[in-house]
């Protein structure tokens, strides 16, 4: 593994630890923040601030402190808890998706009782599909065939998401677009009939959610580049793009926190009550569940 990785990896997983880690406070200590969308914020940052646990930590482990380590056990571990942060990810933008593109029916459709559902679902996905299988093949239980194992993982866990949360983010832009421009309109015609009126702008999940699946595709783009590579003899995988890919895994998780602290207004309201400053913000949205 190329050495600048060593010098740097460091870096994005104390970034994961700590911002998600500060994250999974907030919303548990918080009940103004335990919502129905923030269950999957929650669910994600916990499977991010695995990532930056497990991750770096454990090949630094194995590579500078241990003279003997079980490396296939030690990569299934990291790469459930990738896989697990992919999952969480997808069922957080379902939720965002649903919110923006289905608002009237928002409430009907995403009780208490399915956002949980569908947060277990995330983690046993990942669990059933790949860590089981994986480790049990890893301690001798069964044999699998490898190379046809690691096109499912990859093809479950890595190109359909990629594709599926492009095409969702991509709707709900175009779709949220249209019903800021109609939300501006009513508000100016409102305004010019009754100027002393204020009219409450409606909150939007679109800055979260398109900064967050932006985060994802452009640091999953080389991991699916590499893995073209490893399928194909069209390119070649080196020993700095391997790196690369590991270095930009923890970069995603580390990087979900902050988008939170920049656009999602129930967290920046508490972070600013945190760290004493005064919130400063557009106004309350009438509905908690669909605020950010």
């Amino acid at each position: 593994m190329s050495t600048w990785y060593w010098y740097t990896g460091w870096l994005p997983s104390l970034l994961a630890v700590i911002g998600n880690g500060l994250v999974i406070y907030l919303i548990l200590a918080r009940r103004r923040l335990r919502t129905t969308n923030n269950r999957f914020v929650l669910s994600l940052a916990m499977a991010d601030f695995c990532v930056g646990a497990c991750f770096y930590p454990g090949h630094a482990i194995c590579h500078f402190l241990l003279t003997s380590c079980n490396q296939m056990i030690r990569d299934d571990i990291a790469v459930l808890m990738i896989y697990s942060s992919v999952s969480n990810l997808c069922a957080m933008t379902l939720d965002r998706y649903i919110a923006i593109v289905r608002p009237l029916r928002y409430m009907s459709l995403m009780t208490a009782r399915r956002a949980t559902m569908l947060t277990v679902a995330a983690w046993i996905i990942p669990l059933s599909i790949y860590f089981i299988p994986s480790v049990c093949a890893s301690l001798d239980l069964f044999r699998i065939n490898l190379t046809i194992s690691v096109i499912i993982w990859t093809t479950i866990f890595e190109f359909i998401p990629c594709v599926v949360l492009l095409m969702a983010t991509t709707q709900a832009v175009i779709t949220s677009r249209k019903h800021y421009r109609r939300d501006t309109l009513l508000s100016s015609q409102i305004r010019y009939n009754q100027p002393n009126l204020k009219c409450p702008r409606s909150a939007s999940s679109t800055k979260v959610m398109g900064t967050v699946v932006a985060t994802f595709l452009i640091c999953y783009a080389v991991e699916v580049y590499s893995s073209f590579c490893y399928f194909t003899a069209l390119c070649v995988m080196n020993k700095n793009l391997y790196s690369v890919v590991r270095f930009l895994v923890i970069v995603n998780s580390a990087a979900n926190p902050i988008a939170y602290a920049l656009f999602k207004r129930d967290i920046k309201k508490e972070l600013g009550k945190m760290f004493g400053k005064k919130y400063v913000g557009t106004r309350r949205v009438s509905e908690p569940t669909t605020s950010v």
